[in-house]
């Protein structure tokens, strides 16, 4: 498995097709292709279509690159193909967009990504054998260990559920969209990479219309958000054209706080943790209820080995450990650092609100599309009773576990009258069943995790022995973040070039609240 890079200082559409080509017909191809580009102004699909016209034996990848010429601000964008016939085989487009001036970083990763092999890092390259285990087997820790796996590595993932996704990433449907604000945050940034992440992977391994929808998402922006909304001035001006593939006003007859996100989905978290576990590479194991990890250091034989236990019962034992433990991250990492250290990472339980379609009342309005906002409504999603409708969640601080309470209905309702007015009208006569011998609403709930700045932690952890990593605390934006976070650290392990901007990888880095030297 190998990892090469091949660099252009100025996008060229004919060479970078051509280059594609010839890489889908090696049978000696690297199994990640990297392409990093710099372009002035976006990518234009008519102009990538164009440059084939006299190369018919291109015209289908044009066509693949067309597909994804949306939405480039400029920024730093990351745009994924898989072989045809090899689905451990990846081309990666890294567009660099905009002006070198306003982008100093675009020339720092052109010269530290030449055309030639990946650098591998020196640690990665000690390792006489790739395995890895990784403790948890939600959205962020079957994000992981596939994208390690497609790099050849051995995964063992274990998780104390009996099927996967028995936790947070376990709830029936959930939403993704972009976060967006007024100075394009870091937050808002990284939604998008994360979006854009996400809708490739489940267009290619899931099922759209039943494990996913294309929908478009519409957001209402309501009193008592803590946040500022809005977003930035350019995208009504000179990136206007470019920014409403992401977001924008939302047109009548939508309320005027309406915003569009013409790239937003539903999916069901569940059916991806399977599809994403599903590689031979993988192998998954329930029931286990890790409680300590434990480096093995021999001098004789070095690098050291990690053993992950349960009990006085080795479960496993592999090069490198990655946590991806939900709330239980925090406990495992303080029996391996050397201090008994640990980041604090806090419970977040949220629970959905839920019934069947063939409950609602007839001629009930419903909104054509999921909406979100200050919680989020979906429906006409498949569920073994029928097609369903679900809304919430909700946000709670106080129980660390995943109890269902009544008072979080009464909630969810709360806030869907904010968010549907007309919808939750028509269903709060069955919110009123809660409580009686035949509810006919029912409930969801699960533990999310975050630390106190709401971003994820990536990466090594600090004050631990070589070896031992994390991708957690990814608070209420798993869905969106989680895939990407995976990808990250898999480029990091292999001397890739990284997903995204290295300034927003800081915002990641598990070790940033560390004291400066």
């Amino acid at each position: 498995m190998t990892s090469w890079c091949h660099t252009q200082a100025s996008f060229d559409e004919l060479a970078f097709l051509a280059l594609w080509h010839s890489w889908a017909i090696d049978a000696q191809r690297p199994t990640h292709l990297h392409v990093v580009a710099h372009t002035a102004l976006p990518l234009q699909a008519h102009a990538v279509l164009h440059a084939t016209a006299d190369h018919p034996e291109l015209r289908p990848l044009a066509q693949q690159l067309a597909e994804q010429c949306w939405g480039l601000l400029p920024g730093m964008h990351r745009l994924r193909f898989t072989h045809a016939h090899d689905p451990n085989a990846h081309l990666l487009l890294t567009l660099c967009v905009g002006a070198h001036d306003a982008w100093p970083e675009f020339a720092q990763v052109l010269r530290s990504h030449p055309t030639g092999p990946c650098p591998i890092p020196h640690d990665t390259a000690a390792l006489s054998h790739r395995t890895v285990t990784v403790i948890g087997a939600g959205i962020a820790g079957a994000g992981t260990a596939r994208a390690l796996a497609e790099r050849g590595w051995q995964v063992t993932v274990l998780d104390a559920g009996d099927t996967p996704a028995a936790g947070a990433s376990g709830l029936p449907v959930g939403v993704v969209a972009p976060h967006t604000s007024h100075d394009d945050s870091g937050v808002s940034r990284l939604s998008r990479a994360g979006l854009r992440y996400m809708a490739q992977t489940m267009r290619r391994l899931l099922v759209e219309g039943v494990d996913w929808g294309s929908t478009g998402v519409r957001e209402r922006r309501l009193p008592g958000k803590t946040r500022r909304g809005g977003v930035p001035l350019s995208w009504l001006h000179e990136d206007a054209h470019t920014a409403n593939d992401w977001t924008h006003k939302a047109p009548p007859p939508a309320p005027d706080d309406a915003y569009w996100h013409p790239h937003g989905a539903w999916l069901r978290p569940v059916q991806l943790v399977r599809a994403l576990l599903d590689h031979p590479n993988i192998h998954w194991q329930g029931n286990a209820h890790v409680d300590a990890l434990k480096c093995i250091t021999d001098e004789a034989s070095p690098p050291s080995q990690w053993q992950v236990l349960q009990g006085h019962t080795v479960l496993a034992e592999s090069a490198r450990v990655v946590l991806a433990a939900g709330p239980g991250s925090a406990a495992l990492i303080a029996t391996a650092t050397t201090d008994g250290s640990a980041p604090r990472i806090n419970p977040l339980r949220g629970q959905i609100s839920w019934g069947l379609m063939a409950d609602v009342p007839a001629g009930a309005h419903m909104p054509a599309t999921p909406v979100n906002g200050n919680g989020s409504f979906v429906h006409n999603i498949s569920s073994p009773n029928g097609p369903a409708w679900y809304t919430g969640a909700t946000y709670d601080r106080i129980h660390g576990d995943a109890r269902l309470l009544d008072a979080d209905h009464a909630e969810n309702l709360e806030r869907l009258q904010a968010l549907e007015p007309d919808t939750a009208a028509a269903l709060a006569p069955l919110f009123a069943t809660v409580g009686t011998d035949s509810p006919r609403v029912h409930g969801w709930a699960g533990v999310r995790c975050g630390v106190h700045d709401r971003l994820p932690m990536t990466g090594r952890v600090p004050d631990a022995p070589e070896g031992l990593y994390m991708n957690a605390a990814m608070g209420s934006r798993g869905l969106t973040l989680g895939l990407l976070c995976g990808e990250l650290l898999a480029a990091q392990w292999h001397g890739e070039p990284l997903p995204i901007e290295a300034r927003l990888a800081k915002f990641l880095d598990a070790t940033r609240f560390q004291p400066k030297a």
